[in-house]
């Protein structure tokens, strides 16, 4: 990943060598590509522009590091299905919930669906909520944001190009 300029900071070395633990993934989605198939794999390299070799080497690493540990895959709408996953988790650990563009695909009603899921959740054990939209600096990036509960703001956290070529983190 592409840093642009001298305000662009990394990821700091400390936090790169902490390894989270991971006690489940789930990803929900309409239509959900299973990239542990030859056949997933090949629809989402389909994605990647011709041109962009360093991103289809990405994918290819992705793909690898996924095939090795893959995540619930859920058919289905997230306003419906976020609420049953959240009331499945585990008391104590930390549940992050995170989306980069799917909330501006959905109807008012759904998102508001998402927004009271995740106010629901939160009230019932640590949630954090990462999302990605319109940057309010610029047209011509994506902000990252999260809001944590119990108690905290959404606050931008990174700005990146649309498509990955670079990132700043700001918090």
């Amino acid at each position: 990943m592409e840093l642009r300029g001298e305000e662009r900071r990394s990821v700091p070395d400390e936090l790169l060598r902490e390894r989270p633990r991971i006690g489940r993934r789930v990803g929900i989605d309409l239509a959900p590509v299973d990239v542990t198939t030859e056949e997933g794999a090949l629809l989402l390299k389909s994605f990647v522009w011709a041109d962009q070799a360093e991103r289809l080497e990405l994918l290819d690493r992705a793909i690898a590091t996924l095939r090795e540990d893959p995540p619930q895959l859920l058919s289905g709408d997230i306003a419906e299905k976020l609420p049953t996953v959240l009331a499945e988790r585990r008391d104590g650990p930390l549940t992050v919930v995170w989306q980069t563009a799917a909330l501006g695909y959905l109807p008012d009603e759904g998102r508001e669906g998402v927004r009271a899921a995740l106010e629901t959740g939160g009230r019932e054990a640590p949630l954090a909520w990462v999302s990605g939209g319109r940057s309010e600096r610029s047209e011509q990036e994506w902000a990252m944001k999260i809001r944590l509960w119990p108690g905290a703001d959404r606050e931008t956290i990174a700005y990146a190009d649309w498509h990955g070529a670079w990132l700043e983190w700001v918090a």
